[in-house]
């Protein structure tokens, strides 16, 4: 009889605090009806041979302007020996690895006329017949890809990071998105393709080893191992602990359109301390930078969703920028007060609960009763920031009461309490543009979900989930490639169909 596994140990649950208040349901509103149809999926994308996927990497032109802007060209009667193949060769070289599956697989293809042929064809259709006529009879080997990797991609990441954002910004205004259209749906409702959506993945390095050397415990042989000094232990939604390092990826596409997704901006995010990590920012940092440095190239942008890594300090800044910023609601949050309207004939007191404006009762059990108010429009004024307003009807026997509040963070809200020493009042933690588990919440909540396929096919590259390169930097580099692969299949296959074309 064998000996039965040992179950693996799950992650510690935080008890849960019964509340000791009540909230009614949901009205119908702007933000929908519980009653309302879930939207339609839209079409399955057709699947890509890796000939299909290795010809369209190669005929983004967009890939030979990157390399001209992140790589410098070697200087005239340089030291050392000339480089085999130029510098694209090579950044064709990271991108195939993403098609191939590691950089042996690639180079074993390479070194085969039926795909060097093939980059040969391309190189004389968008550089020319000399530049085409001037490379080597065969691609480059492992070791070649090796050194140009090591002393020279490596070297160049964050330009290469840089222009390849800002070439998928391009890409993605030129196939329609992120744009000023006559088909634009209201700020609650946004077209599909000018929202943003983004999240954080932590990839798992080539090996699972934490120590350099180990010990066997039989023989006391010591072993050693190669190991990735980037990367560390991560807990992820659902309290579920991984190892690797962490990215962040901003991607847009179009609606029932498949093969449109175009990724906008990747970067490596701290998911270590402070201390171990100063070079990184953390998530919510980075995403505000990189959603601004977008909405500063795309201005048609009408809403960004993301995950429960942003808190309202996050999204505060976004917000003043003029979009709707759009994620689940925090578990944990109590209500707080908001507003309160009095006259000698009523009194209506108004707590914000659970991302809206809700008005306060007792029960005749004597708890607290929160009864959600209908929001009849989201209201944007633009002026050097952007202020955006619930405009709200209290019902009332007295006559229903008509009340704009503020969901944009004030300049009393950032007053500091001489009392608690904190900010008065956390304003975009507590209310959402956009109320969280309504038919309109639940929608953009469904945009979000795309950067999960984004993810996994990521993932999938390569054997055994496992990105084959060590180190955070090296990573990114494998993760822009793949970016590439995705956004060179857009290019050619995911136009917007007539009818949705501005």
């Amino acid at each position: 009889m064998s000996t039965p596994k040992k179950r693996p140990r799950q992650p510690k649950k935080k008890p849960t605090k019964d509340r000791t208040w009540l909230i009614g349901p949901a009205p119908d509103d702007a933000f929908g009806s519980s009653s309302d149809a879930p939207p339609t999926p839209g079409p399955e994308a057709p699947p890509l041979a890796i000939d299909e996927r290795f010809e369209h990497l190669l005929e983004n032109s967009d890939l030979y302007t990157a390399v001209r802007t992140a790589l410098p060209a070697r200087k005239p009667q340089s030291v050392g020996r000339p480089p085999t193949h130029p510098p694209y060769v090579y950044f064709l070289f990271l991108c195939a690895i993403s098609v191939f599956g590691s950089a042996r697989s690639t180079a074993c293809h390479l070194q085969r006329d039926m795909w060097w042929g093939a980059v040969r064809e391309a190189v004389r259709r968008h550089l020319g017949p000399e530049e085409a006529n001037a490379l080597a009879p065969v691609g480059p080997s492992r070791s070649q890809w090796n050194y140009f990797f090591k002393n020279h991609l490596k070297k160049h990441v964050p330009a290469v990071r840089d222009a390849s954002r800002d070439l998928w910004i391009r890409q993605a205004l030129d196939m329609g998105m992120l744009t000023e259209t006559g088909r634009r749906g209201s700020w609650i409702y946004p077209e599909r393709d000018q929202v943003i959506h983004g999240d954080a993945t932590v990839a798992a390095p080539p090996s699972d080893h934490t120590h350099h050397e180990t010990a066997d415990e039989e023989t006391g042989e010591i072993r050693r191992h190669r190991v990735d000094d980037d990367a560390s232990h991560t807990t992820e939604g659902g309290g579920r602990k991984v190892y690797g390092n962490k990215f962040l990826s901003l991607a847009v596409r179009a609606a029932n359109t498949p093969h449109s997704r175009v990724i906008l901006a990747l970067e490596s995010i701290r998911h270590k301390s402070r201390a171990r990590d100063p070079e990184r920012d953390d998530e919510g940092t980075a995403v505000v930078r990189l959603v601004q440095h977008i909405l500063e190239k795309a201005p048609g942008i009408r809403a960004f969703t993301y995950d429960t890594a942003l808190r309202g300090v996050h999204r505060a800044p976004l917000i003043a920028e003029g979009i709707v910023v759009f994620t689940p609601q925090h578990g944990g949050l109590e209500p707080h007060p908001l507003h309160q309207r009095g006259s000698k004939k009523c009194t209506h007191k108004l707590y914000a609960v659970e991302g809206r404006a809700c008005e306060w009762r007792l029960t005749v059990d004597g708890k607290a009763y929160y009864t959600p108010l209908p929001i009849d429009e989201l209201e944007r004024r633009k002026g050097s920031l952007t202020r955006f307003y619930h405009r709200l009807t209290i019902p009332c026997p007295e006559g229903d009461h008509k009340l704009r509040i503020r969901v944009d963070e004030t300049k009393e809200d950032r007053e500091i309490d001489p009392s608690t020493k904190k900010q008065r009042f956390n304003r975009t933690e507590h209310l959402r543009q956009v109320a969280p588990g309504t038919a309109a919440g639940n929608r953009l909540k469904g945009f979000r979900q795309d950067s999960e396929s984004s993810h996994s096919r990521f993932d999938q590259s390569y054997p055994h989930k496992r990105v084959p390169v060590y180190g955070a930097n090296a990573a990114l580099l494998i993760y822009i490639g793949y970016a590439w692969v995705n956004n060179s299949i857009s290019r050619a296959l995911g136009r917007k169909p007539a009818d949705l074309a501005p």
